[in-house]
């Protein structure tokens, strides 16, 4: 979580102190690891969070980037048992209220929309997700094949500073009684995270020299 902390962290929108903001102060998540999401979500429970939804789902998920570190999506969702598919937005960090056209009625009409929308293609996963309520905040625990574990706290819109101040409190004291430490949470949502990852782990790997093939090894698109 360290590698991506300064990035996130510069990326960050801090409030000011003024009696009501001139726009609300949008809404913030939080992201930390967690070791096992089953005892999360019972210790979210002994707080009396309430449950909301939850299943497993296959996503195809489509970004957009605003800026290092800021995306949009849309999620074309799959829950794995009904195969019941839906689509998804989710622009908390730019406030877009990017809207696909009443024609979509296939998945290929739907890519090419997103695609004239500036979305990508960038990311497919199989989630596990339990989501709550608690207070003035939003939890989400996440189970992510082949990337991990996962808590992520949402703090909605804010239209004054003593609201947000009340919203960060109530964040803080969260993580504590979840025995995590606000301040190891990175300041994005669990697909960024990802998601910058991955392009992070890709830019590596294209850093690293070549290595010599030996004699008569084969590689995939050489001849």
């Amino acid at each position: 979580m360290a590698l991506w902390d300064s990035l996130f962290r510069k990326n960050r929108q801090v409030p000011s102190k003024a009696h009501e903001f001139k726009w609300a102060a949008p809404e913030q998540r939080l992201t930390a690891p967690i070791d096992d999401a089953e005892k999360t979500i019972a210790a979210l429970r002994r707080e009396k969070a309430a449950f909301v939804s939850g299943g497993e789902f296959i996503d195809v998920i489509h970004a957009k980037e605003y800026g290092q570190g800021v995306f949009a999506y849309f999620i074309v969702r799959t829950e794995k048992k009904t195969q019941k598919e839906s689509v998804l937005f989710d622009g908390y960090m730019i406030q877009e209220n990017d809207r696909l056209g009443e024609e979509v009625v296939s998945s290929s009409t739907l890519m090419r929309d997103l695609e004239e929308l500036g979305y990508r293609q960038s990311l497919a996963r199989e989630v596990t997700e339990w989501r709550f309520t608690i207070g003035v905040l939003r939890a989400a625990v996440f189970e992510i094949e082949g990337f991990g574990k996962f808590l992520e706290v949402a703090l909605p819109e804010a239209k004054t500073d003593k609201i947000r101040e009340t919203q960060e409190a109530a964040s803080k004291s969260l993580f504590k009684k979840l025995g995590l430490k606000q301040e190891d949470a990175v300041p994005t949502d669990a697909i960024t995270l990802q998601l910058v990852t991955l392009l992070q782990q890709a830019e590596q790997a294209e850093a690293q020299p070549r290595q010599k093939r030996a004699p008569g090894e084969f590689k995939l698109g050489k001849g």
